[in-house]
């Protein structure tokens, strides 16, 4: 069973370049499977289809960390072609299609992954942390719920941190929070987590607090133009001129051409 057969786990979005969508923090499951099988079916016709799938849905992820989208899409298909229900292919297919901004592609790919294996966490996910960034909020939370209902998916604090930070977009202070919280309860130095946490303080009015959380992401995680922003924002409020310098050369320097930038410009002229 492909649930049993096993995913290496996570990469965050943002690091495939999926950026260009306005991503917050970018969690998201990216499947490679790299597992020997054993759970396979034994039926060797099948165990060899599924070995082909699994080795080309291999090849589309490195094509695809090295930014060659059309080479990783001919991978899948390829991959989908020695077995159409493999979920990882369909997964990372889903993904491309949603970095190329095909959207409908990506939806009946993340549903046909779901249809493959309802309960699984890992996919739930996904497609919550798609259909939230397509405005979708309401749908989104039933994905993440079924998410974290399955007893078998390892990592909570990501559907938690996708929930929450879903819930943030809609000023869902009161929703969002004990999301977060959770996140943080099963892994406190999960980066994103603590960085929709300052986001959350920041926007309640508690830049002291939102300023706690931001010192706990920096030391667990790597700036980002929305750190660094953020971190702008926090010690202007709490009137640290020279704090809220730093980060605003930080930010210039590291990121010029992001929209944080862009827009610390604008407010400046």
């Amino acid at each position: 069973m492909q649930r049993k057969s096993g995913y290496v786990l996570a990469m965050l979005l943002l690091a495939f370049g999926l950026a260009a969508c306005k991503h917050d923090p970018g969690i998201i499951k990216y499947p490679t499977p790299m597992n020997n099988l054993k759970n396979a079916p034994s039926d060797s016709a099948q165990q060899d289809k599924q070995a082909a799938a699994q080795t080309h849905t291999q090849l589309a992820a490195a094509y695809m960390q090295q930014d060659h989208l059309k080479e990783a899409e001919t991978a899948l298909h390829k991959a989908l072609g020695f077995d159409d229900k493999y979920i990882p292919a369909h997964t990372m297919l889903a993904i491309l299609d949603w970095r190329i901004n095909r959207m409908q592609d990506a939806d009946r790919e993340f549903r046909t992954a779901i249809s493959l294996d309802p309960s699984n966490g890992d996919t739930n996910n996904n497609y919550g942390r798609f259909l939230c960034e397509q405005g979708k909020p309401q749908d989104a939370m039933r994905y993440f719920k079924k998410a974290l209902a399955d007893p078998f998916y390892k990592t909570p604090a990501l559907a938690n941190t996708n929930a929450g930070s879903c819930l943030l977009k809609g000023n869902d202070y009161a929703g969002a929070e004990p999301y977060l919280r959770k996140a943080l309860e099963t892994d406190p130095d999960f980066a994103p987590a603590l960085l929709t946490m300052a986001r959350l303080d920041y926007g309640k009015g508690d830049a002291f607090q939102a300023r706690g959380y931001l010192q706990r992401f920096e030391a667990a995680g790597r700036a980002t133009p929305e750190s660094l922003l953020l971190g702008y924002q926090i010690a202007t409020r709490l009137g640290d001129k020279e704090t809220a310098a730093n980060y605003s050369s930080r930010l210039q320097d590291q990121f010029p051409n992001s929209a944080q930038a862009q827009s610390l410009n604008g407010s400046s002229q």
